[in-house]
């Protein structure tokens, strides 16, 4: 049996000893890519100027045909992002991945991260909960959570430790991609998706849209009369709402109370975004299905 063990031990990867930096960023000022690729044929483009600092700031641009081989809106690093996320120190490790990203299409992008490690086995994972990156908002900054409790894994064998390098080599592949579940490949989609400082974070400040385990669902969803925001606490908190389609137009909107109704018989069937703002300008977003 111990000789057995000692096969499978050596059978192991070779651990290596990179590590994903805190506070590393890819700004793309460096008129590259950033070692950020993709599989189709429309290569990512590093655009010179109308970054979110305006005039002269550099950024990435992703793009997809929605048809053909060039139907995925991803990206992926195989490079500085691989490695080992927790460095020793569980808590001042990399908790968060945060960027600047802009919607310069036309179809409402559902962003999420994706990752995946090979030790021995594939594990791949996904973060939980996408970000919905709207038409014609301009420049947002958002965040990932890639703690274990906003993590999903997509692989039938997973360790969310050896994945982000806890005792193993680490991560082998991040990508950022289209889906509004979580998934290691983009849905079809004719998008155009711009993103900037990418960068590795403990902690994110207040300002940022933040994809994480939101207290806040929505009730019945599918449905096809009537939806309630839910919670668990602020039982009779205000929020404002707003119904948008998946080009960007907003449907239907007002005013109403969490853990009311909302009548929607009025709108058509499909898939709309229903984003909820409380009285401190929070933002929930989540996609609904009408039948």
């Amino acid at each position: 049996m111990k000789k057995t063990l000692r096969f499978l031990l050596l059978c192991l990867p070779t651990i290596a000893l990179s590590q994903v930096e805190l506070d590393q960023v890819d700004d793309f000022e460096d008129y590259t890519m950033s070692n950020w690729t993709k599989n189709n044929s429309i290569a990512n483009e590093n655009i010179y100027n109308g970054g979110p600092s305006g005039e002269g700031d550099n950024f990435l641009r992703v793009t997809s045909s929605g048809s053909g081989s060039d139907l995925e809106l991803m990206t992926k690093n195989n490079a500085q992002w691989q490695g080992n996320y927790y460095q020793g120190n569980l808590s001042s490790r990399v908790k968060y991945i945060s960027m600047d990203v802009r919607n310069s299409g036309s179809s409402v992008i559902f962003l999420r991260l994706s990752f995946q490690t090979d030790y021995g086995l594939i594990y791949r994972c996904s973060t939980t909960n996408a970000i919905a990156v709207l038409p014609n908002e301009g420049w947002k900054r958002i965040s990932f959570s890639i703690l274990e409790e906003n993590i999903t894994a997509l692989s039938e064998t997973f360790s969310y430790a050896v994945t982000f390098g806890s005792g193993s080599q680490g991560v082998e592949e991040m990508r950022i991609l289209h889906n509004d579940v979580p998934a290691w490949e983009s849905d079809p989609i004719e998008a155009v998706l711009d993103i900037d400082n990418i960068m590795a974070e403990s902690q994110t400040l207040s300002t940022e849209e933040i994809a994480v385990k939101s207290e806040l669902k929505l009730f019945p969803n599918p449905t096809s009369n009537a939806i309630t925001v839910t919670s668990n606490e602020n039982v009779t908190e205000d929020i404002s709402y707003s119904i948008i389609d998946l080009l960007g137009r907003t449907v239907k909107e007002g005013r109403s109370k969490l853990n009311q109704e909302i009548n929607i018989q009025d709108i058509n069937s499909g898939n709309y975004i229903v984003e909820i703002k409380n009285a401190n300008g929070e933002i929930f977003r989540e996609k609904l299905i009408k039948n």
